[in-house]
């Protein structure tokens, strides 16, 4: 969503923490354009309180605010708030605006996205959408799961004419028109999970050993296309972010991801790069055997889920290791309270999530505090109100300071 730039190194000497702690005080709040980050003019006072935009910016330039900004990924769960059924908010973009701003005035967050659900560039090229009253739309009939051959004789879709990209665009637009004081993104499908939604997610994985070519075919094919689609959301005004939830190694191993997409992520991403555009991307799951690989692609911001291997003793923590990388190199990361738990969470289990987040990396820059996925449609409105309102109060910097 935003350009990094890369910090200076810290200074090599300890730091007592009562220092540490005054210069970090010293620095909420400052430009990181000049000196490294952290420096600035001694005799300008702190600033106390920031907009969600500029607390944002501040954490993608490696820069300190009053608080961590914070918001959740939300989608359907947006239309469902406001009384509208999962599809009605999908095809419906009057609708879906009207019930995207109801839901800012509602919870404030510092990052505003516009986002429907991930079905609709498959959808545009083919593919059947089924919806649900409960859960996001999904893809029940792939357009080259009985014939790949058919890819040879298929075209790249126009996101101003075909299927539901149209709506899609205008729903950014209007996110643009509104003015919000929030940064603005928007939730685009990334290459390899349009693969996947194209072809079949079993029969795909299976191509990746039988029949490499086709899929380095079909990863060409659908890499313009989303650079197709990217080119025309940046046309209103909006940042982009990638949500490739099928490249995750719950999944694919970390060799298929190297092979078969990371080549393909770099290509989209070279591609906005050109253009002065970053590029965010959200990846499902277990992803940190491949952290290094998606910042060597490029991306500005990662957003990353819990880790879901199955045996608790082998688990990693995503969030720590990410945002230890990300300070590094530069690279944000965004994450992970657990959203499966939004639907029945106490008020104390919010709390808990989005401390043990804030307690582990809070300290540090790069980071941006959100859900681990997207909210559930049906998501208690109460839970998302508590991650918010959580967020604000422990993300404080006079509080972590205080710890």
């Amino acid at each position: 969503m935003f350009e990094a730039k890369r910090p200076r190194p810290p200074p090599s000497r300890p730091t007592a923490p009562g220092l540490r702690a005054r210069r970090i005080r010293a620095i909420i709040a400052a430009p990181t354009g000049v000196g490294g980050p952290g420096r600035r003019d001694m005799a300008e006072a702190p600033k106390t309180h920031h907009t969600p935009r500029e607390r944002v910016v501040l954490a993608y330039k490696g820069g300190f605010a009053d608080r961590v900004p914070a918001y959740p990924i939300a989608g359907s769960f947006a239309g469902c708030l406001d009384g509208l059924s999962i599809e009605e908010y999908c095809t419906n973009p009057t609708k879906a605006t009207k019930a995207m701003l109801n839901y800012y005035e509602r919870y404030e967050p510092d990052i505003m996205i516009a986002f429907n659900d991930l079905a609709k560039e498959a959808e545009a090229i083919g593919c059947h959408v089924k919806y649900s009253d409960y859960v996001v739309p999904s893809i029940d009939r792939h357009v080259l799961q009985d014939d790949k051959g058919a890819l040879a004789r298929l075209e790249i879709p126009d996101p101003k004419r075909d299927g539901r990209l149209p709506a899609f665009l205008e729903q950014c637009a209007a996110l643009t028109s509104a003015r919000l004081p929030s940064a603005l993104g928007a939730v685009l499908v990334g290459p390899w999970t349009i693969a996947m939604l194209m072809r079949n997610p079993e029969l795909m994985c299976l191509d990746t050993i039988d029949d490499p070519r086709f899929v380095h075919e079909l990863m060409r094919f659908t890499t313009e296309y989303a650079k197709r689609v990217g080119d025309a959301v940046l046309e209103t005004r909006i940042g982009l972010s990638y949500s490739d939830p099928t490249a995750s190694c719950s999944l694919v191993g970390p060799d298929t991801y190297r092979e078969f997409i990371k080549p393909y992520h770099k290509d989209l991403v070279d591609h906005f790069r050109a253009k002065k555009v970053g590029t965010t991307v959200h990846i499902c799951g277990t992803t940190h055997q491949i952290h290094e690989d998606l910042v060597d692609v490029g991306f500005v911001a990662i957003t990353i889920d819990l880790d879901q291997q199955s045996d608790p003793a082998l688990k990693v923590d995503q969030l720590d290791r990410l945002v230890t990388l990300g300070n590094q190199r530069g690279v944000v990361a965004i994450g992970n309270v657990d959203v499966t738990i939004f639907e029945r969470a106490t008020r104390a289990e919010i709390e808990a999530e989005v401390r043990r987040c804030i307690d582990t990396v809070g300290h540090r820059s790069r980071f941006v505090l959100s859900t681990s996925c997207e909210l559930p449609p049906r998501a208690n409105p109460d839970c998302v109100k508590w991650f918010m309102e959580a967020a604000r109060e422990y993300g404080r910097w006079d509080r972590i300071l205080a710890r």
